[in-house]
């Protein structure tokens, strides 16, 4: 039997020593498996860190998007731009009206105007919803029969004088036509009907303000000169060719052509007061202002958005027959005064309230620009189709 003492591959000495050693190295090495271990550790806290540091980016990015996304695309339809009596309108149906505007005057073969437009109609959608809650005080109503009779007149086809139709056939292109144009403009039957509907308001309140108006009233008979803001002629120089010109003369040859004056001469006619509210203190005079005098002409008047007039009064107030022209123009301002009447009362009583700025108003602007409907070209005049209304 071999004993450990009697091993010759292990000397005398050597298992003392290593002994030794082993307890001389063990302090030594306890040392370096702390410092691994706080290296690990330090390495681990690095990583978290560098972790939590990462997701904090990623959450910040995410939020800025989803804020810019909320900001963008989520809030603004659903902001409130204008409300009657609780009955509010949102971004988005102001956005949803214009294009329906936009989709209707191409397939006209027009285009809408975004400087003025946004602003407009949202006043237009505060103005019918006043009206409809309004009506039945002034005994205004809209029956359904009311809006069919439209919509049918607008896209039957209208037959030849002598021609005996056949009612079967006429059914069948009215609801062709129909059909087309709610594609081609992307309405559905619902919102058109709505359109018509408030169109009906409209013209029954027109009616109703008109039957104040007096067949004979008092007049004055004038001639104008209108000249462009921008035009290539200024108002001053033109007032200074006055005094040494005849008007007529003038008006001949720098008059820009408008719905009320003769183009020859500038000849307007017999003007009632309320025709042109921001003339009547020129032509009819207050109890401050005494009015322009017969054959006196006016300085320069700048009105809002119709351009420089330049006036010539031709006779004193006397009553006239009212012409169908003026008796059109006088319920046009009453019915503008009206409106006008009634949103003033809304927002010094409180129940109409607005919402709309520079910022919305660009934001408004940017989505019709985008998502304008891309009507084919207007039908011609021989294909059936009527010419619609606007719906402004």
């Amino acid at each position: 039997m071999v004993l450990p003492w009697n091993r010759r591959d292990v000397p005398p000495q050597a298992a003392p020593g290593r002994r030794r050693r082993r307890r001389r190295d063990q302090p030594d090495r306890a040392e370096e498996v702390q410092r691994q271990s706080a290296r690990r550790d330090e390495e681990r806290r690095k990583q978290r860190l560098a972790i939590t540091i990462g997701t904090m980016l990623i959450m910040a990015v995410l939020a800025i998007v989803a804020v810019g996304y909320y900001r963008e695309f989520y809030e603004p339809p659903r902001v409130m731009a204008g409300s009657i009596r609780g009955k509010e309108f949102s971004m988005g149906d102001l956005v949803e009206r214009i294009r329906v505007v936009q989709g209707v005057n191409r397939y006209q073969g027009g285009r809408v105007d975004l400087s003025v437009l946004p602003f407009e109609y949202l006043q237009g959608l505060l103005n019918a919803e006043i009206l409809r809650q309004a009506a039945p005080s002034i005994g205004i109503y809209v029956i359904k029969e009311d809006i069919d009779q439209v919509i049918r007149s607008q896209f039957t086809p209208v037959t030849s004088p002598g021609e005996v139709p056949d009612p079967g056939q006429l059914d069948r292109q009215f609801e062709n036509n129909y059909q087309i144009f709610l594609t081609r403009v992307n309405l559905t039957d619902e919102v058109y009907r709505r359109i018509v509907e408030e169109r009906i308001h409209r013209r029954q309140l027109a009616d109703y303000l008109a039957r104040d108006i007096p067949g004979t009233p008092e007049q004055v008979e004038v001639a104008w000169i209108r000249l462009e803001f921008d035009g290539p002629v200024l108002a001053g120089d033109v007032r200074d060719r006055l005094d040494e010109e005849e008007f007529a003369d003038v008006a001949a040859e720098v008059g820009v052509p408008g719905e009320f004056a003769d183009r020859a001469a500038g000849y307007v006619g017999w003007v009632p007061q309320g025709a042109f509210p921001e003339f009547d203190k020129l032509l009819f005079g207050n109890e401050e202002e005494d009015a322009l005098e017969v054959g006196g002409i006016s300085d320069p008047q700048f009105t809002a958005d119709n351009g420089i007039f330049i006036i010539q009064k031709l006779s004193e107030p006397e009553e006239q027959e009212l012409t169908p022209r003026m008796f059109q123009k006088l319920t046009v301002e009453l019915v503008s005064k009206w409106q006008n009447d009634q949103l003033a009362l809304g927002a010094n009583d409180g129940w109409l309230r607005v919402n709309f700025d520079s910022y919305r108003y660009a934001w408004v602007a940017d989505q019709v620009r985008v998502t304008a409907p891309r009507v084919p070209p207007p039908p011609q005049p021989d294909s059936g189709f009527p010419n619609i209304p606007g719906v402004g």
